[in-house]
């Protein structure tokens, strides 16, 4: 009385036993019942592979199928990272990875294995790595991704935290945005220094230039705003005399008021290209 009745595609699963050998023993009860591995079982049948068998009686076999399949620690977060470097490292080396798999995993684990092809035409869709790992350890992209960032940043202290359940990955992932964006500002103001040669100058006369790069911005900020504020004036004026110029032709040129149809087309024309003009003209307004 298995709940399991679909054994789904056994392919990468007969690979990695061919590969690495069965790494999870089927197992049985003393009477010969399968209570665990039927795709194992299967694989190594399928292989001409004799399975090594696991012997244990249980009072609640059924039970114990159920277990066997969700009763598993998932991944922790740097575990994931590792896997997805070793993904990309191995992407890199051996060409793109095949994630067609059954979503069972590769010798009684879960998650899908992919497998490297060097035939770049056996891979119907192209997929990353960071898909293949995300699909593998039951994350999202984004997830997979924050992870990277995190354990791959200079600020080793969100990754620590997290490692410890401190914090959660989105509050790690902030704080090495926060710590990478305070990094790239000190880089920049040491480069200012450079630059001014404030090396030797006091620290009020860094906070002085400071306080005028900051009025300096003000201004070009708002020179800039005005010059928004005129385009649109500009683009409502041009728009209107569109229309106005269209109105007043249209009164000469209508067909019901003495025009025909092919100078009202040929006005139509032009009035769709004026208005492309002026949108082009003062895009984003």
């Amino acid at each position: 009385m298995r709940f399991r009745k679909d054994l789904g595609d056994l392919t990468d699963l007969k690979k990695s036993i061919k590969e690495n050998g069965l790494i999870h023993p089927v197992v049985v009860d003393s009477k010969g019942n399968l209570i665990a591995g039927a795709r194992r079982s299967q694989a190594c049948k399928e292989l001409g592979i004799e399975p090594v068998c696991r012997v244990v009686d249980f009072d609640n076999p059924q039970q114990a199928e159920i277990d066997e399949n969700i009763c598993r620690k998932d991944f922790t977060p740097r575990e994931i990272y590792e896997i997805s470097k070793y993904y990309h490292d191995n992407f890199s080396k051996q060409g793109k990875r095949d994630s067609n798999g059954d979503g069972n995993g590769s010798n009684g684990g879960n998650g899908s294995n992919g497998n490297f092809v060097q035939n770049q035409n056996e891979v119907k869709t192209e997929q990353k790595p960071i898909k293949i790992v995300a699909k593998i350890v039951g994350k999202s992209v984004g997830t997979v991704s924050k992870l990277n960032q995190i354990y791959e940043s200079e600020a080793t202290q969100p990754g620590i935290d997290l490692d410890t359940e401190a914090i959660s990955i989105d509050e790690a992932y902030q704080r090495v945005k926060k710590a990478e964006k305070w990094e790239a500002n000190r880089k920049k103001q040491e480069e200012l220094r450079k630059k001014y040669r404030f090396q030797e100058r006091t620290d009020e006369e860094w906070r002085e230039f400071r306080e005028r790069q900051k009025q300096e911005s003000r201004i070009e900020s708002e020179r800039w705003k005005r010059e928004r504020e005129h385009d649109r004036a500009r683009y409502l004026i041009l728009k209107t005399i569109i229309e106005q110029g269209y109105k007043q032709a249209s009164r000469r040129l209508h067909p019901d008021l003495g025009g025909s149809d092919e100078e009202m087309h040929r006005l139509q024309e032009a009035k769709a290209e004026l208005f492309k003009y002026a949108n082009d003209r003062y895009k984003g307004l």
